[in-house]
């Protein structure tokens, strides 16, 4: 199965080393991009970075809808919010690929467990 995990980022940031699995996307590519990131644009082929001010990460998945090809599975990541069996933010322990597979084969989505956020404003 060809899995591809976008992990939506707005500036450069260390990434998950399994460059076969996950795929960094600099989202809002128009507005944030100033040549110094290797990682991928959300602002060519058919795109939508122009609205990321609105539509946050989801420019990335609309992009990879219009443009990544022979991918049998996408997923979306934040770059501080990466999958993994742990409860440490550590990029030695996001899902592999394997782990990723055996996911899929219980249930076509993964998700994190449901938290409960109590934000407060101002």
């Amino acid at each position: 199965m060809k899995i591809k995990i976008l992990v939506a980022t707005h500036k450069d940031n260390p990434m998950p080393s399994d460059s076969d699995l996950y795929l960094p996307i600099l989202v809002g590519a128009n507005k944030n991009y100033n040549g110094e990131i290797g990682f991928e644009l959300d602002n060519h082929g058919d795109n939508i970075s122009d609205k990321n001010p609105n539509y946050n990460e989801l420019t990335a998945i609309y992009w990879a809808w219009k443009n990544l090809n022979n991918v049998d599975a996408v997923g979306l990541v934040h770059y501080r919010r990466l999958f993994s069996l742990g409860f440490k933010r550590d990029l030695n322990i996001v899902l592999t690929k394997k782990q990723v597979e055996k996911l899929l084969e219980k249930a076509p989505v993964i998700l994190p467990k449901k938290r409960n956020y109590y934000i407060e404003t101002i």
